[in-house]
């Protein structure tokens, strides 16, 4: 693709790139600067790019990817102090011990598939609707569902395989 071709289809692009990410649940301005990474990306790209329809998906393709990686890198868990407790003990043994499996699920979680991790993390510790994850992710609810389960089956695996040591 030409650097006359890519610059006729940019606006185009751009825009698509900016809506794309607003469903993500950006806003404005970070939709904007997920737009212009993406952008700056294509542009490397564009000698590879063939026509109008390999440059759209590959736009559509890079945009999601750019919403999921800024997720990833900006999204924090709670602190332990402002988690809430599962037990109402108050002995410093089992705080510490509340604290030492919260640390071991959070490290198990992280250690899930790379979807399956996400659904699970904006699902349970975002409290987001499955029809939401969806949206987000551009895929079926029914898939949605399929990746908590697997997910949940695996940390309750792991913490069954835990227990008996």
């Amino acid at each position: 693709m030409t650097q006359e071709e890519f610059t006729y289809k940019a606006n185009e692009i751009r825009t698509k790139a900016v809506s794309i990410a607003e469903r993500f649940g950006y806003g404005t301005d970070d939709a904007e600067d997920i737009a212009q990474d993406v952008m700056l990306k294509l542009w490397s790209l564009r000698e590879q790019l063939t026509d109008a329809t390999h440059l759209n998906a590959s736009a559509i393709l890079t945009t999601k990817r750019a919403c999921i990686d800024r997720w990833r890198t900006t999204h924090q868990y709670k602190e332990l102090d402002e988690a809430t407790p599962l037990m109402d003990d108050d002995t410093p043994h089992d705080r510490l011990e509340y604290a030492e499996l919260e640390q071991w699920l959070y490290r198990q979680i992280d250690s899930l598939p790379s979807t399956s991790g996400i659904v699970l993390r904006m699902r349970q510790l975002e409290r987001r609707e499955v029809s939401e994850i969806a949206d987000i992710l551009g895929i079926q609810p029914s898939s949605v569902s399929t990746l908590l389960s697997r997910a949940r089956n695996e940390l309750q695996n792991k913490l069954k395989k835990r227990n008996l040591q």
